[in-house]
Parts: structure tokens; sequence; C-alpha cells
């Protein structure tokens, strides 16, 4: 039986900059012609947002109409950033927003060269702290979908014990803000060597009724749509059977 899978976080400006064109997005879309994917969303990082071509999309979804081409933008969230990210929102007509966090007080936690900070902090506090802001984020009422919700393990720093209790109250939020939670491949790829979020994270947003859907964030086209079996295999052993799909912030579903 084929498997149809959709890939909400790619970025095709990666860390670069620059502008959308049909040149740069194609080759992703013949990758996720490859892999089986039936829904492709771009979905750059906001301070990229000014390199995104509304009418290269527009083409590239008469071209393909075997692929469904979306256009998404990820957010990093800041308590105190509201306002920017409602006129960010406005700039185009977005099918998705996913709301990540990415540093807490400046700090970019998530990035290679900055992973000296986490010796200057109680990891215990420091995930508090972290999935304190990712409540706000939830709560905030500006995104579709939480990206990479649990990052914060990104280099493998991890408090003693069970860590579900540091995630429950923003759990909780997402479940009663409605929003979706990603299955992202990237964290595979990383220092933690496990998805985000976790099998334990995934199964209480199971028990929460908080629907998923995929992202591989893949910052080079090569990395669309990786690990994507395993990630479907992982949601459907937990108890998913649906995968949420969007168009203009309206969400859908396909079976997984």
């Amino acid at each position: 039986m084929s498997v149809d899978y959709v890939d909400y976080h790619v970025h095709a400006l990666g860390h670069k900059g620059g502008q959308y064109s049909e040149e740069l997005l194609i080759p992703y879309i013949h990758r996720a012609r490859g892999q089986g994917i039936r829904e492709l969303g771009f979905a750059d990082h906001d301070e990229y947002i000014a390199g995104i071509d509304e009418a290269s999309i527009a083409s590239l979804k008469t071209r393909f109409t075997d692929l469904n081409v979306k256009l998404g933008l990820e957010v990093s969230y800041r308590p105190g950033r509201e306002e920017e990210i409602k006129a960010a929102a406005r700039r185009f007509p977005f099918d998705f927003l996913i709301g990540s966090v990415h540093d807490l007080d400046s700090w970019m936690f998530d990035h290679p060269d900055y992973r000296f900070g986490y010796s200057s902090w109680d990891i215990a506090e420091l995930y508090r702290k972290y999935y304190s802001v990712l409540e706000k984020l939830a709560l905030c009422g500006l995104f579709d979908i939480v990206g990479h919700l649990d990052v914060i393990k990104v280099f493998g720093y991890q408090p003693e014990g069970d860590l579900l209790p540091f995630a429950e109250p923003a759990l909780q939020a997402i479940s009663r803000a409605g929003l979706v939670v990603e299955a992202n491949t990237a964290g595979l790829h990383k220092p933690c060597a496990e998805i985000y979020p976790s099998k334990e994270l995934l199964a209480r947003c199971f028990e929460l009724n908080i629907p998923v859907t995929l992202g591989s964030d893949a910052h080079i086209e090569s990395e669309v749509g990786r690990d994507f079996a395993y990630a479907r295999e992982l949601l459907y052993q937990i108890g998913y059977r649906r995968l949420t799909t969007f168009v203009q912030r309206r969400r859908g579903s396909i079976l997984l």
C-alpha cells in the first residue's frame, strides 16, 4: 500500500537568506515527489520573510498539480513579539504558521556556536524556563503548529528523572488552544538523536487529543521527507491515524 506524507517544515532559504525563485524551489519539489509526499509546505524562518515570493509559489502550484504546494512561515516566538508576529502573518496568504522557541533571553540555545551557554544553567531550571515560554506561545493565539516541541534537548542536556512534568503545563496549553504539534524528524540527526517531540511526549499529546503533522525541518532538498517512515510508524504505534493539513490557516487531514 502506498503512503502519502506531508512535509510542512521546509526551509528553502535555509540560514542563507536570498529570494524565492522557481529555480530554487523546484529541487525541493522533485525530492518531495520521490519521497511520496502529497503536500509540501515551504516555511522559512521569519527573519527571511523578505525573500518570500508569492508568484513563485503560485507558479509551482500550477506546474506541479500532483503535489499540493503550501506556503508557511516559522516564527521565532519571544514574549513581547506578538504585534510584530501579527504584522508578519499579514504579509502573505500563509497556509499555516509554525511557532517555535529558538532562544531564551537572547541566548540561541539550539545553535552549536552557543552550546557553551548550557554550562551556566541548572538544567531542571532551564527546562522550566523553556516550557514556560512554550506555554505562552501556545496561549498567544497566533500560530497553527508548534515546531520541534522539545528542541531544548537538542544537545542532549536533560534533567534527571521523568521529563513529562516539565512539559505538562505547555502540553495542557497546546491542547486548550487547539494547536497542532509536528513530529519533526530533524532531532534524529542532532546530538540528542531523538525525534521532536520524544515518544513519551507524543504519547501524552495523543492522550490530550492534540493533532499532529509531519515536518523534516529540511534546510537542503535532500533532507525533505527524511525519516518519515520511522515517524509514521512511531505515530501509528502511539495511536494516531491522521495527519493534519492546512489551507489558508484552515485545517483538514489525511490518513496516516
